[in-house]
């Protein structure tokens, strides 16, 4: 009893470390290729222009700088950094969703989209809030905004995702797996 304990124990930390190595393995390139685009500047810039302009009436221009796109409102501007864009998230999220080789290919490629799509639809929220409290000359709310929520609120919506993503799938093939093999009783 004791050794089938330590044979799981031992199983577990196999696959623990697995997901860890793979983890490292897929999120750090997925970074490095982020890193080098500018699409998710951009994409960060005109949808929270456009939540800007939609939900705060707020009049925002995209504008094109060297490195990366500007919020313009108001008489001040804003500059969507890669920080701002999402990039490091994306390739977090990337690599749990696809260190996480207990689910199918298909599952994690369908979690990811649907992630990628929330995360981008998030950020968006994120930035015009705490854009639109800036504009509102509210700046101790705006730097709560920026400097904590920023921080907090992705990792609770990385988390949150990954948990809900991970444990959906979980009902479904138990249900399965009930359903497809016939239970033994034990005799006692």
């Amino acid at each position: 009893m004791k050794r089938a304990r330590q044979q799981d124990v031992s199983s577990e930390l196999k696959k623990a470390f697995k997901f860890v190595l793979l983890f490292l393995a897929l999120s750090l390139p997925a970074y490095l290729v982020l890193e080098r685009l500018s699409l998710l500047n951009y994409i960060a810039a005109y949808s929270s222009a456009w939540l800007l302009q939609n939900l705060f009436s707020l009049p925002t221009i995209v504008v094109e700088g060297y490195s990366h796109p500007f919020l313009s409102l108001q008489g001040f501007m804003v500059e969507i950094i890669d920080l701002c864009s999402g990039k490091i998230e994306i390739a977090l999220m990337f690599g749990f969703l696809f260190a996480s080789f207990e689910k199918s290919l298909s599952y994690r490629i369908k979690g990811f989209l649907v992630g990628l799509f929330l995360l981008l639809v998030f950020n968006a929220v994120r930035i015009a809030f705490t854009v639109q409290s800036f504009a509102s000359n509210s700046l101790g709310v705006s730097a709560f905004f920026h400097d904590v929520l920023f921080r907090v609120s992705l990792v609770l919506f990385l988390v949150t995702y990954y948990a809900l993503w991970y444990y959906y799938d979980l009902p479904r093939k138990t249900t399965l797996l009930a359903t497809s093999s016939p239970r033994k009783r034990r005799k006692r």
